[in-house]
């Protein structure tokens, strides 16, 4: 689990304003600061290497540029009044920054300073919000997060949302499992299922599948997810030393290289989640079959009962269920949706948190329910949360089917 305090020494949030966005109409460089504001950053002037980022309606509207901020009190000669501020220099990230567009002003703990702007057209707008602790909807004055009491959250789920967004956090240097890796692997990345085994073993009892079917897989993609990190920054950082002076001289071989790390995380991912799903199902003596093919060459990632019931015609429709697996939905949800005809109500299991009221209004249209890890409700609207299910609900669902 990761508490927010463990990247960051103080974060506030905000929506834009048209002074502080148009451009043509104001000279404003800065955002008006507050008093809790001043409890991390301090009552001096002080300037802070800045990374502006924007984050568009997708990956082609994205922009991130080096600069600085000052923080300061423009009252500062003021016997008995202070006003503290924010001051950035002009620069191509607030330009294209609009009214209504989020801020998340972060401070890391090295001093630097993320200043990310949030597009209202952006898809990933709430799963970041999320990330940096932030519940309900800015306001145009910042509001400060207290990270001290935003609950740890799952280091897995923390780092699919980040790199989904191009963020980029740095986990804290761990080898607790490397030299068993190593002993059992090689210096090699192991197939996902063996990595699954792992991360099984190396949990021993400490999970409970049928009575805590949320918690166990949280658990389970954590721990899976902490040892291919370790793994990882072994044999990349291996690799970046052996071949350091040859990729000096051929940045394009670089490039595919890391965008081969890039993509190894993400299949990965999606994987290792269906991994753990298929051992949870099994040691709750649920009748299933991974991968079946239905009409039209499609595959659900799980089909219940299996293969065979669903192509037998007097089987009864409404004692099939299907699930949808993927890490993140986006707008990928609508591929479910063409999957296993025989059944009209589609399950999706995501660990995507806080998707739009307008999307699940849509999946809700379509027949479709999200099935999401426990902890994850909380970061959805009531009205929302009415119409989700957590894996111990679908559990149930399966075996009140297969009676």
């Amino acid at each position: 689990m990761v508490p927010l305090d463990q990247h960051f020494a103080g974060i506030s949030v905000k929506l834009l304003s048209a002074v502080e966005t148009q451009r043509h109409t104001s000279n404003q460089h800065e955002f008006n600061g507050t008093n809790s504001m001043k409890e991390y950053l301090g009552l001096r002037r002080r300037l802070f290497p800045s990374v502006f980022l924007y984050l568009g309606a997708n990956e082609e509207d994205r922009l991130s540029i080096e600069d600085q901020v000052t923080w300061y009190d423009a009252r500062e000669r003021h016997p008995t009044r202070s006003e503290y501020r924010l001051y950035f220099r002009d620069n191509e990230v607030m330009q294209k920054a609009d009214e209504g567009d989020t801020l998340i002003s972060a401070v890391r703990h090295d001093g630097t300073m993320l200043l990310l702007i949030i597009s209202e057209d952006c898809p990933d707008r709430h799963e970041i919000l999320w990330l940096f602790g932030m519940s309900g909807t800015p306001h145009q004055r910042f509001t400060t997060i207290d990270i001290d009491r935003v609950a740890p959250q799952s280091q897995a789920l923390f780092n699919y949302v980040a790199e989904t967004a191009g963020l980029e956090f740095e986990d804290e240097a761990s080898d607790d499992w490397l030299d068993l890796m190593l002993e059992r692997f090689g210096p090699r990345f192991p197939r996902t299922r063996e990595l699954s085994g792992l991360a099984l073993e190396t949990l021993c009892g400490d999970v409970a599948p049928v009575t805590a079917p949320d918690e166990t897989l949280v658990s389970l993609i954590d721990r899976e997810e902490l040892l291919f990190r370790q793994l990882e920054r072994h044999i990349v950082s291996s690799q970046l030393r052996e071949k350091a002076e040859a990729w000096a001289s051929d940045v394009d071989e670089f490039m595919q290289f890391s965008l081969g790390v890039h993509n190894r995380r993400k299949s990965r991912a999606g994987y290792a989640l269906e991994n753990h799903l298929e051992w949870i199902f099994l040691e709750n003596g649920v009748h299933h079959e991974r991968g079946a093919h239905t009409e039209n060459r499609s595959k659900p990632d799980f089909l219940f009962p299996g293969y065979e019931p669903y192509q037998d015609p007097s089987w009864p429709a409404d004692r099939l269920t299907m699930l949808g697996v993927k890490t993140t939905c986006k707008d990928r949800w609508r591929q479910v949706l063409n999957e296993a005809q025989r059944i009209p109500e589609k399950h999706l299991l995501t660990l995507q948190p806080g998707i739009s009221e307008h999307q699940t209004a849509e999946m809700t249209a379509a027949s479709l329910t999200l099935v999401l890890p426990r902890t994850l409700h909380e970061t959805f609207t009531p009205e929302q949360a009415s119409n989700l299910m957590d894996l111990e609900g679908f559990l149930h669902l399966l075996k009140d089917r297969q009676r």
